[in-house]
């Protein structure tokens, strides 16, 4: 249970640097970790902090096992083959999340509208594939490289695979969101992706699946209005959190299962 100890550590860093933060600013302090509070010129300083927190955990990890980083996360990405579970893993995530929204918009639920000029519509998705990688690249390392690969040591497989969904899901409410009836979402986008991650015993497959999910939810937002319910279509900021979205992702998961041989 290393890894999660750690874990936990992240938050506990981002609350101490928001409380720094506001006394610095003259304000309040709050017990939910909440950066919208902050003014403009010091949010930097707090994502900078959270960012600090991720890689000093990432790094702690291997190093306590008496490993290199390098070394330990470097036997996640075996290059005998498994590369192409990459491609894979996006281009099935691709295309689910594709058949999503054409059905939503064959059916009304949603609206397609460009709102950016054609300038700055350019610049936020030049920058989606990156930011998508990213993202990925590092939740994968915290929650299946580290996490759920150090909970499979000390507990049974299903039951290291629902923890590592949990503590996954859990993790995007850390901060004050505007919906918590997306948590069901993210606890089925976390049982994929570890899944993927315990059938493969690689982090290609559940990166490309991951990077995919991120392009498709952001570069799909500049133009896309929900009119559908909620219960349904999910919401803007996570569209998979519906029924549709649950359903599909339920569907891919066992997919993945079914060509990469099970548990």
């Amino acid at each position: 249970m290393t890894a999660l100890a750690l874990l936990l550590v992240v938050p506990l860093i981002m609350w101490s640097t928001q409380s720094v933060l506001l006394w610095r600013a003259g304000l309040p302090l709050q017990a939910r970790i909440n950066p919208r509070q902050l003014p403009r010129h010091l949010k930097r300083y707090n994502r900078a902090a959270t960012q600090t927190a991720f890689g000093i955990v990432l790094l702690a990890y291997p190093l306590i096992r008496g490993q290199s980083p390098l070394s330990y996360y470097g036997d996640f990405f075996p290059l005998d083959g498994h590369p192409w579970e990459l491609l894979h893993g996006f281009a099935a995530a691709v295309l689910y999340l594709a058949l999503i929204y054409v059905a939503w918009i064959a059916s009304g639920n949603i609206r397609f509208r460009v709102r950016d000029e054609p300038a700055r519509l350019a610049r936020r998705l030049a920058g989606v594939p990156v930011m998508a990688f990213l993202v990925a690249f590092v939740e994968e390392l915290l929650f299946r490289a580290m996490l759920l690969a150090d909970l499979v040591n000390d507990l049974p497989l299903v039951a290291a695979v629902a923890v590592g969904a949990a503590v996954f899901a859990v993790a995007h409410y850390v901060r004050s969101v505007k919906r918590y009836w997306t948590f069901g979402g993210h606890l089925v986008l976390g049982l994929l992706l570890c899944i993927a991650f315990v059938c493969t015993q690689s982090l290609w497959l559940p990166i490309g699946i991951h990077a995919a999910g991120v392009v498709m939810l952001m570069g799909t937002r500049p133009f896309i209005r929900y009119d559908g319910p909620a219960w349904l279509v999910g919401a803007s900021v996570f569209p998979y959190a519906g029924a549709v979205g649950i359903a599909a992702l339920i569907l891919l998961t066992c997919n993945i299962w079914s060509l990469y041989g099970g548990l």
